[in-house]
């Protein structure tokens, strides 16, 4: 008995000793595939051909990495690609590999620095990587295939802006606003080739945003937004240094959201029915924005844990929100409704939708897999501004704000609605139940608490209310 259980044992311990030789022999071949690739992406940088006995230096792989910083490169990957040419120059008996590694530790230090900045920052870096998609190494993609298609017709500053916004990961809708206020830009300055936006300085932009202020009368957030687009276009696609710029500033005061009370909620809902009603539902009863209901996929329901999956949120990051117990019924039936559609699309050799980053390239059949599609689906197929491929993508938000302001008009309620009045309601509702404003930070996906406590400004203590003056000199008199 001693014996066979030794041996068992024995066998056991073959067994996972295999296992590990295996996995190492696995991440060996895969190291020296790209070993073999960087340096192979290296030679053509340098417009050379592919030859081991080349003895490239440090020089030659810091005016590398330097193209790849105006690619959008953290330092994370910077710092993956030198690791990578060190272990072919070690594979290829190489002199001074010590060059590269006073890279990497330089590389390092910058990348602790980055790993202390907020998440607003990576924001605007670009930062391209997400929860949803962390398991995913795109970094064999080609640019070709990072930046898809761009219309040709257009400037050529506009062409290079956009395929920079690309490379660097920035959504759609920010390519769609940066695109638009560059092209104010550089209309108010008389200029559209690339060779002309050499002549743009400093004073340029300085007189531009001062003009959205003085003749514009923008709020503040518009006029940043302005900046940040041209900021871009210096750093990005000019390369030029805008140095500190000194304009004129908006100094428009940030306004108190605006709320519903619960029955003014309950008096929207009841005008609203099918797609458009659960949407609504979904905006008040989970605290969302009108993009992320819109986005939600088939897979980032769970019933049984009774929570959903919010992906991509603005800021680049993903959060769990509670499913509301009365969305159960109505959600399970939409998804059976959307899953006769997708059978019918099947059917008919078309089921296709929009997938985000490389996940398109590396799982090639979820494009026509029904867990990813998107629950809100629009009845007519639309091209991909970027790649255009035709997919079956989700309703538009202006459908949905048509409906919301007619149920708003027969309901009586006569302030502005819109489809974010009922995320501001959602976390002021929490507020009043003495829900913990932490509790609301991590529900609403703010990074910073400063911005959800504006919501503590809208709010009346009903157990001891503050009575107005002239309350108190009608009930003295």
């Amino acid at each position: 008995m001693a014996m066979a259980t030794a041996t068992a044992q024995g066998t056991r311990f073959q067994s996972k000793s295999n296992n590990k030789r295996s996995d190492f022999d696995s991440k060996k071949r895969e190291a020296e595939k790209w070993a073999e690739i960087w340096f192979t992406k290296l030679c053509q940088f340098h417009k050379l051909p592919r030859d081991c006995q080349w003895q490239f230096n440090s020089d030659h792989v810091i005016q590398f990495l330097q193209a790849k910083v105006k690619d959008g490169f953290p330092a994370w990957k910077r710092r993956k690609i030198v690791e990578n040419l060190v272990s072919f120059q070690r594979k290829a008996n190489t002199p001074n590999p010590a060059e590269l590694r006073f890279i990497i530790s330089k590389l390092k230090q910058i990348e602790s620095q980055d790993k202390r900045r907020s998440s607003d920052e990576d924001a605007k870096r670009g930062k391209r990587y997400t929860a949803v998609v962390n398991a995913q190494d795109d970094s064999d993609l080609t640019e070709e295939e990072i930046v898809g298609k761009i219309n040709p017709r257009e400037p050529d500053t506009i062409q290079q802006l956009r395929r920079k916004l690309r490379l660097v990961g920035h959504a759609y809708n920010t390519e769609l606003a940066y695109v638009k206020w560059v092209r104010r830009f550089l209309k108010s300055r008389g200029v559209v080739s690339l060779e002309d936006c050499q002549n743009v300085s400093r004073k340029d932009v300085e007189a531009f945003l001062t003009d959205l202020v003085v003749d514009g009368n923008v709020a503040p957030s518009t006029q940043d937004q302005a900046f940040y687009a041209i900021q871009f276009l210096f750093d990005h696609v000019l390369e030029k240094d805008i140095g500190k710029v000194d304009a004129l500033r908006s100094k428009k005061a940030k306004l108190i959201p605006t709320v519903m009370s619960k029955e003014e909620v309950s008096g929207v809902l009841a005008e609203m029915d099918g797609l458009y009603l659960v949407i609504a539902q979904l905006l008040y009863g989970c605290g969302l924005r009108i993009s992320e209901a819109l986005r939600l996929r088939v897979k980032d329901f769970d019933f049984d844990q009774r929570q959903i999956t919010v992906f991509c949120s603005k800021g680049k990051k993903s959060r769990l929100v509670p499913l509301p117990e009365l969305l159960v019924e109505p959600l399970k039936r939409l998804i059976g409704r959307r899953r006769t559609l997708h059978e019918h699309d099947v059917d008919q050799g078309i089921a296709s939708v929009w997938l985000p980053h490389a996940l398109q390239r590396k799982l090639p059949k979820a494009a026509g897999e029904f867990r990813w599609q998107f629950l809100f689906a629009s009845a007519r197929f639309s091209k991909d501004p970027q790649t255009g491929r035709l997919h079956r993508h989700h309703l538009h938000r202006d459908s949905f704000t048509r409906a919301l302001r007619r149920a708003a008009d027969r309901s009586g309620i006569l302030k502005y609605i819109t489809a974010h009045t009922f995320r501001h309601s959602f976390a002021t509702h929490l507020l009043q139940a003495k829900e913990d404003l932490r509790t609301i930070q991590e529900l609403l996906g703010h990074a910073d608490i400063s911005t959800t406590a504006i919501y503590t400004h809208v709010l009346i203590d009903k157990d001891a209310p503050v009575i107005s003056p002239l309350d108190r000199l009608t009930v003295a008199a």
